[in-house]
């Protein structure tokens, strides 16, 4: 028989076991309870947080090693489908130095950019 554990000690006799063993039950129930009322509450803020805002202007890139740009978009234009967000100014830059890049024709970036009227 192992001897005392010095960490908890219990009563020997089966009816004072038993009724912690129930306590313990009834409070693990507890705290079971809370992490789900805590979780939910979580899921329920995660939920009313809004959605980011899109980017503003998108740079989309070719599929391959070199991964160059090959077309701009506005933030929230449908089309793009890969890609990364992009600043007024890079956009600018990529439409007027990059070769075959073009403006997406759904979105229109270089009318919105003001880079038509030049």
């Amino acid at each position: 028989m192992p001897g005392p554990d010095p960490l908890l000690p219990l009563p020997p006799a089966l009816e004072q076991l038993l009724v912690i063993r129930r306590w313990l039950e009834l409070t693990l129930a507890r705290v079971d309870e809370r992490i789900a009322a805590v979780r939910a509450a979580d899921a329920e803020n995660a939920r009313r947080r809004p959605l980011p805002e899109p980017p503003q202007w998108w740079i989309e890139y070719g599929i391959g090693v070199r991964r160059t740009p090959e077309r701009v978009h506005t933030g929230d234009c449908p089309v793009s489908t890969r890609g990364r967000p992009a600043t007024a100014q890079g956009v600018r830059e990529i439409l007027l130095t990059v070769p075959d890049v073009v403006a997406c024709p759904l979105c229109r970036p270089d009318s919105e950019l003001g880079l038509l009227d030049t």
